[in-house]
């Protein structure tokens, strides 16, 4: 396939290239950029894209460097000028970053919320008094109480790095559910926010399936050099982390408990039925000690229908409570 059979212009070619030195901080080869770009269906030639580096430096900040006798290119900074912010343009602003502090904890969450104060900072300083004053405006209930998940920035951007060149990792990962540590390899595919904690979903060597590990869990990594190709097909989250066997999780909702799922809840459930006794929530999932906690928060307007062992598990907690009382 030739240049033109692809019919990208120039232009979308170019962003391209740039969205790739974006994303990996340590850069790329000529020769590198052109496989990346062959995964796309462009194929071109490295004369092709040093060119159009040679074109993007004019108006992006593109950095080189010499390593091993190869040229590596990279984004270096980028330059906001002559920015005009209307009072819209600021109050939206103002909103993501009051949003964003939700994900100060995190690595990227930090550098959202430092590029919004640049991005302000570097306009009319009559800009910069109207955005300290819509900041007051917007805030979130509860974030006193919100998640206080801590995660290793340096865990967090050798994970980022590894998924962008598709490096198989090494990693000691603590278990909630069994209170122990082991070793994992895995082969990162994506970072997922599931209700504010960062995890990282991927292809685990030892359980022969995709999981989803919460990066805050995780005690020590090590990138390999072993690469990985992505093959398995993305999970569906039902709460935040999902467990080990996807069953059908049957449960009966039934009081105040029905008008609250109707209107909150029904989201989750892959099919809702009104029955005379009462409203019946059908979920094929992995049932993970999240999925439990959930199910215990109903309290007694809440029955599980199945799975058999869930139900079980249940009904014996509920005996304990009340021969304890």
């Amino acid at each position: 396939m030739n240049e033109g059979e692809k019919g990208i212009s120039v232009s979308q070619r170019q962003i391209y290239i740039l969205s790739l030195l974006s994303e990996n901080p340590k850069g790329y080869s000529a020769e590198e950029i052109r496989e990346r770009l062959h995964q796309w269906d462009i194929d071109v030639t490295k004369r092709t894209i040093l060119r159009d580096i040679d074109e993007l430096s004019l108006n992006y900040g593109i950095g080189e460097e010499e390593r091993s006798g190869k040229t590596y290119f990279y984004a270096d900074k980028y330059t906001l000028k002559n920015v005009d912010f209307t009072i819209e343009d600021l109050a939206s602003l103002a909103f993501a970053k009051e949003m964003l502090g939700e994900y100060a904890h995190l690595d990227m969450g930090q550098h959202a919320i430092s590029l919004i104060d640049k991005m302000v900072d570097r306009s009319a300083s009559l800009n910069q008094l109207q955005f300290e004053k819509l900041c007051g405006h917007f805030r979130q209930a509860g974030r006193e109480n919100g998640v206080m998940d801590k995660v290793d920035s340096r865990i967090e951007k050798m994970i980022q790095n590894a998924i962008d060149n598709q490096n198989k990792v090494e990693m000691q990962y603590y278990s909630f559910s069994s209170d122990s540590s082991s070793t994992r390899v895995i082969h990162p595919y994506r970072m997922l926010l599931l209700d504010s904690f960062l995890c990282v979903e991927g292809y685990c060597e030892l359980r022969q399936a995709v999981r989803r590990f919460r990066v805050s869990r995780i005690r020590d990594i090590t990138v390999l050099d072993a690469h990985f190709t992505e093959k398995e097909k993305e999970q569906e989250t039902f709460l935040k982390l999902t467990g080990e066997e996807q069953e059908l999780l049957e449960l009966v909702f039934t009081g105040d408990s029905i008008r609250y799922v109707k209107e909150y809840e029904k989201n989750r459930a892959d099919r809702l039925e009104e029955q005379e006794d009462g409203l019946h929530f059908y979920k094929k999932t992995a049932i993970a000690p999240d999925v439990v906690r959930w199910i215990r928060g109903f309290g007694p307007d809440i029955a599980v229908v199945s799975p058999k062992w869930l139900q079980d598990q249940l009904i014996a907690e509920s005996k304990r409570i009340l021969q304890i009382e």
